[in-house]
């Protein structure tokens, strides 16, 4: 059974997740994309609204989405959420065999650097990293020469070994994000275009972001 994460704030959960996250769970033929809303996320602020009402909006969107599934997994730890702790935690779970990939935007990729314990993560799984314009891989450094090593092209070669591997991927990204929804809803705009209707219709239950 093979795996993909895809962590993030979803603060809150938008058309261009969902799309990203279909996209790269056929491309990598998992059986299963876990969506994983961060609890207390190491290098941004805290969100405003809590972490539980996030995965809420996170499972609403994915109620009819047979490939994706929202996941709990650092909501159930109360200290910072570190990539490598859930790694290591799915990996205990799907066994040794199975590939299993952490999936980035280009821009994490960029600072993965900071990250806890970074260098460690490709011993759990693989990392597939989406391309954004405008961002462009480093050149020198330890993160470059760490990107350099671990680099490969070839998917397949992902696919038949559990983990150890950097995949760049080319995927076009719908132009929306979290920061423009809350940014509507702060000034009476629609969103409806933006995320699922039943994450519109929490976001106004609630009175989210006003």
């Amino acid at each position: 059974m093979s795996v993909a994460l895809f962590g993030g704030t979803f603060n809150p959960v938008h058309f261009g997740h969902l799309n990203l996250a279909n996209t790269l769970g056929k491309k990598l033929q998992v059986q299963s994309m876990r969506m994983i809303p961060c609890a207390i996320p190491p290098h941004r602020e805290t969100p405003s609204v809590s972490a539980e009402q996030r995965l809420t909006m996170l499972e609403l969107a994915t109620a009819n989405q047979p490939l994706l599934r929202a996941d709990n997994l650092e909501l159930q730890r109360d200290t910072l959420s570190y990539s490598i702790d859930t790694v290591k935690r799915v990996r205990q779970e799907i066994g040794g065999t199975s590939p299993l990939y952490l999936c980035l935007g280009i821009d994490a990729l960029l600072s993965l650097n900071t990250w806890h314990q970074w260098t460690k993560l490709l011993d759990y799984c693989h990392i597939v990293a989406c391309s954004r314009p405008r961002y462009l891989v480093p050149n020198s450094g330890a993160l470059a020469d760490w990107i350099t090593n671990n680099q490969c092209d070839d998917l397949s070669k992902l696919k038949n070994q559990s983990h150890g591997c950097l995949h760049l991927c080319k995927i076009p990204l719908l132009d929306v994000s979290s920061t423009a929804i809350r940014n509507n809803v702060k000034c009476g705009e629609r969103i409806d275009h933006m995320t699922s209707n039943l994450v519109v219709d929490y976001i106004k239950k609630h009175s989210l972001y006003e």
